[in-house]
């Protein structure tokens, strides 16, 4: 390559690495531009089936809506297999389960009406530990439990792959008992998905 064109080359990719670099602070430039610093009503975000987890903003649209198709199950099954943000917050996956199970009760689907399945594998297993094992891990108490707690009385059913509670090197019994042991993951999704029920990855 002749000197001139390896200046071009290294030029452009100083200009691309410098702006990947600052994309940060775009973003924060660029959202910066929508949010205004007017007060939301007191009303404006809701838990209406799982309280204090999983807010919305309940908007009245007619399209694509839950419980507006005759003859919709509502029979979804969530896979969560991600632990992200603080540890000692709430798995962000199993709030957006809060947040679905929301949006279709405000949609008007009674909550006896919805057949939810979770499935927790992978490196989301530490949300299903029981207050004594999280204790020993991370210092505090489990905070996923309150939410599990909520969404088994909406009656979610919440579930564990076994083979990523060995793969951890963790006890069964270390799982606190509202949460149900499966097989596994990969067999619980398939199985439910053979059943009719729509496939959400959180």
């Amino acid at each position: 390559m002749r000197p001139a064109a390896c200046i071009v080359v290294a030029a452009v990719a100083g200009f691309i690495g410098g702006n990947v670099l600052q994309l940060p602070e775009l973003v924060d430039k660029f959202s910066g531009k929508f949010a205004d610093n007017k007060a939301e009503p007191a009303n404006f975000w809701i838990t209406p089936a799982i309280e204090g987890f999983g807010k919305i903003h309940y908007v009245d649209a007619p399209a694509y809506k839950p419980g507006t198709v005759e003859g919709l199950s509502n029979k979804v099954v969530f896979q969560i297999n991600r632990s992200e943000g603080d540890i000692r917050q709430p798995n962000l996956g199993l709030e957006r389960v809060a947040r679905v199970t929301n949006l279709y009760y405000a949609a008007g689907v009674p909550l006896d009406q919805l057949k939810f399945v979770v499935s927790i594998n992978s490196d989301a297993v530490p949300a299903a530990l029981n207050n004594e094992q999280f204790r020993k891990a991370y210092g505090v108490d489990n905070p996923n439990l309150k939410l599990i707690s909520e969404l088994k009385k909406a009656g979610i059913q919440v579930s564990i792959c076994d083979q990523s509670v060995a793969f951890h090197k963790l006890e069964r019994d270390w799982i606190d008992p509202m949460v149900t042991h499966t097989l596994s993951s990969g067999t619980t999704v398939a199985t439910l998905q053979n059943e009719g029920y729509a496939f959400l990855m959180l």
